[in-house]
Parts: structure tokens; C-alpha cells; sequence
């Protein structure tokens, strides 16, 4: 399995996707960084490094955006250059190959969010005062970055079973972010109007901050267990449906 998860990294470092999606990152938070000094210079105020990296966690879904098409196009491109014959001569099941590329989807994801970060740290330094990450300030870049994850972790899930059921990188990659945008979008309009079917949607559940004390939650009865099922009972249907396709499937053709 150790073997497995290195050389699918090893495959997607050496994409020339990687490196750009990188330095995306890193364009785009100097970008803020520099639209943040000046918007502050002019103001007179004095922007310290927490209020940067709080301000930039409001951009996470750059990560998701990301995240989802990498693991969108892990299967789909064995399928698309012919390489999931090579793959399955290996001898390894193919629950344990799918299980590979399913770790390293979200290995990947993490390693996005790190550096998003990262990057969001260091352009703080450069361009901005200092401060300490404690407080409500601090309190709330952890819990930003934290709920911000846990959409992208089941994100990646589905793009990862689209990957799965359709072999079609560009199609996985498509419906992954137009259909995780669309529900996001869509369990916000439903709890504005308090339809109470909306309390079994993913994304109305995956905001576990709504728990914190002072907090209102989505829709009326909602409580931590019940968000917490509705998670990994989605989680189940996800990865269970992208084993079972290519499982099943005469993928070797």
C-alpha cells in the first residue's frame, strides 16, 4: 500500500499541473496581500498578520476548486492514456489501487490547504505588521480553515467517485465543482427559507461551527450527530460507489 501511495505522488509531483496549481497559489495570495496593503494604506489602518491570513481564509474555496480536480482526474486518467492496464498487471487487488488513489486525492488536498497557508503566512510577514494567533481572531482562522476542509474533503469524495463511475477527467472535474458549488448554493437558499427538507443535504451539515455556542444552526432540529451521520453516510455512498464501479467494470478494456 506504502509503495502504491509513493508512486501516485510521485506521478502527480511530476505533473506540470502541480507546479502550476502552486504557483496559482502563491500568485493569488500575494495578490491579496498586495490589494490588502493598499486598501489599508490608503485607509490609514494598520493590518496586522492574523487579520491577513482571517482575510484570505475567506478565499478557501480556491483550494476546493483545486483539490476537486486532482482527484477528479486520478482514475479517469488512467482510463484516458491507457495506463489502467499497466496499473491492475501489478500484483495488488484493485481495492487496494483504488484505496491509493483515494488516500492520495486526499493527501493532496491537504497538501493545497497547507499551502495556501503557508503562502498566506509568509506574504503576512512581508507586507504586514505582527500579531498572535490566539483570540476570537486566531479562534476563528482555525475554525474557517477547519469547516473550509471538511467541505473539501467531501468535495474531493465526490470527484473522486465521478472519476470513478465516468473514466472522463474533464467530466469528473466539471460536475465535482458546478455540482459542490450548486448544493452549497442551494442548501444556503433552502435554510434562508426554512425548507426543512434541506436539513438532509450534505453541505447544510458539513458547517459543524453552527454547533458552537451562540451559533444558529441551518434548519431546526439539527444537532451535531445528526450532521455527523448525514457526513459519513455520504462519505459511504461516495467511496462506496467509486469501489464498486471499478470493481465491477471490465476496466482492463
Amino acid at each position: 500500500m506504502l509503495n502504491l501511495i509513493q508512486n501516485e505522488h510521485m506521478k502527480w509531483f511530476m505533473k506540470k499541473n502541480t507546479k502550476v496549481v502552486f504557483l496559482a497559489i502563491a500568485v493569488l495570495t500575494l495578490g491579496m496581500a498586495l490589494i490588502m496593503r493598499a486598501i489599508t494604506t490608503n485607509a490609514g489602518i494598520t493590518e496586522t498578520l492574523p487579520g491577513f491570513v482571517a482575510f484570505t481564509s475567506n478565499f478557501l474555496i480556491i483550494v476546493q476548486f483545486f483539490a476537486v480536480a486532482a482527484a477528479g482526474s486520478i482514475v479517469a486518467s488512467e482510463f484516458e492514456k491507457g495506463t489502467i492496464k499497466l496499473l491492475l498487471i501489478r500484483p495488488k487487488s484493485r481495492s487496494t489501487i483504488l484505496l491509493s488513489k483515494y488516500l492520495t486525492s486526499v493527501f493532496i488536498s491537504l497538501y493545497y490547504l497547507a499551502a495556501f497557508f503557508l503562502f498566506s503566512i509568509i506574504w503576512g510577514i512581508i507586507f504586514f505588521s505582527g500579531g498572535a494567533f490566539n483570540g476570537q481572531e486566531g479562534q476563528g482562522i482555525w475554525i474557517a480553515y477547519g469547516v473550509s476542509y471538511l467541505e473539501t474533503f467531501m468535495m474531493v469524495a465526490f470527484a473522486f467517485m465521478l472519476s470513478s463511475v465516468f473514466r472522463n477527467s474533464a467530466l469528473a472535474v466539471g460536475l465535482g465543482i458546478v455540482v459542490g458549488v450548486g448544493a452549497k448554493m442551494l442548501a444556503g437558499i433552502l435554510s434562508e427559507f426554512q425548507v426543512q427538507w434541506g436539513i438532509i443535504l450534505l453541505f447544510a451539515n458539513t458547517n459543524l461551527s453552527q454547533y458552537m455556542d451562540g451559533n444558529q444552526t441551518y434548519f431546526p432540529g439539527m444537532t451535531l450527530p445528526f450532521s455527523l451521520f448525514i457526513i459519513i453516510a455520504h462519505l459511504i455512498f461516495f467511496v462506496g460507489t467509486a469501489w464498486l464501479f471499478f470493481l465491477k467494470r471490465d476496466v482492463a478494456n
